[in-house]
C-alpha cells in the first residue's frame, strides 16, 4: 500500500490504508521524495552543512529535483558557497568593505582604505610616486581614479613639481620665499632689496648688491 516506504501503516475510517512515510518520502502512498530530499531512494537531504559548506542562509531542492540550490550568506558565492570575499584575497588587503558582485560570481571592493584606489584597491597614493616626493599629504581624488597632492611648503603644481627658491624666483636676494594663492612665488626680500623679485635696491639703499644704506 505504501511502496515499501512507510515507517508504519494504519487503517483509516473508510477501511483504506494510511501511510506514515519514512524519512525522505512523501505522498499518500509514499511514492515521492519529501521536500528537500532527492535520489533514487530519496536518501539525500539538502542541508546547509552538507551542500553549502555551512555558508548559506537557506538551501532548497533544485528545479530538476536532482540536487540542491544554496542561498549563500553575505560575503560568500559559488554553487556551494565555497568562496568568501575578503580584503586580503580579493582587494590586496586594502578594502574596508568587500561584497559579492550582482551576478554572484565574484567580489567587489566597495570601499578602498584611505590612500588606495582601483578595481581591487591595487593602487596606493604616495608622495614619492605621485607628487615627486614633495607633498605634505596625498589623498585619493573624488573620482577615485588618481591622487591629489597637498604640496609641502615652497612647492606647487599638480604633482608638486615646482619649487619657489630665492635663486630661481627672487634673484638670490630673498630671505624667504613662499607659494602664493595663484601658485606663483612671493619673495620676502633680504635687507636692502625690493621689488616683486627682489631685483632692485630698496629705498635708501645703493650699491652693486644694495649693500649701502643712506643714513
Amino acid at each position: 500500500d505504501c511502496n515499501g516506504n512507510a515507517a508504519s501503516v494504519s487503517v483509516n475510517s473508510t477501511e483504506g490504508c494510511d501511510c506514515n512515510c519514512s524519512a525522505g518520502w512523501a505522498g499518500a502512498t509514499c511514492d515521492a521524495c519529501a521536500d528537500g530530499y532527492f535520489g533514487a531512494s530519496c536518501e539525500n537531504q539538502c542541508t546547509v552543512a552538507a551542500h553549502c559548506n555551512g555558508n548559506a542562509d537557506s538551501v532548497a531542492l533544485n528545479a530538476a529535483g536532482t540536487g540542491c540550490t544554496c542561498n549563500c550568506s553575505a560575503g560568500y558565492f559559488g554553487a556551494t558557497c565555497n568562496t568568501q570575499c575578503t580584503s586580503a584575497v580579493h582587494c590586496n588587503n586594502n578594502s574596508a568593505v568587500v561584497e559579492v558582485n550582482s551576478a554572484g560570481t565574484g567580489c567587489v571592493c566597495t570601499t578602498c582604505s584611505a590612500g588606495h584606489y582601483g578595481t581591487v584597491c591595487e593602487n596606493t597614493c604616495s608622495s614619492a610616486t605621485h607628487c615627486n616626493g614633495n607633498a605634505a599629504s596625498v589623498s585619493v581624488n573624488s573620482a577615485e581614479d588618481g591622487c591629489v597632492c597637498t604640496c609641502a611648503a615652497t612647492y606647487y603644481g599638480t604633482t608638486c613639481s615646482n619649487q619657489c627658491t630665492s635663486a630661481g624666483d627672487c634673484n638670490g636676494n630673498a630671505a624667504s620665499v613662499s607659494v602664493n594663492s595663484t601658485e606663483g612665488c612671493d619673495c620676502n626680500c633680504s635687507a636692502g632689496w625690493a621689488g616683486a623679485t627682489c631685483d632692485a635696491c630698496a629705498d635708501g639703499y645703493f650699491g652693486t648688491s644694495c649693500e649701502n644704506q643712506c643714513t
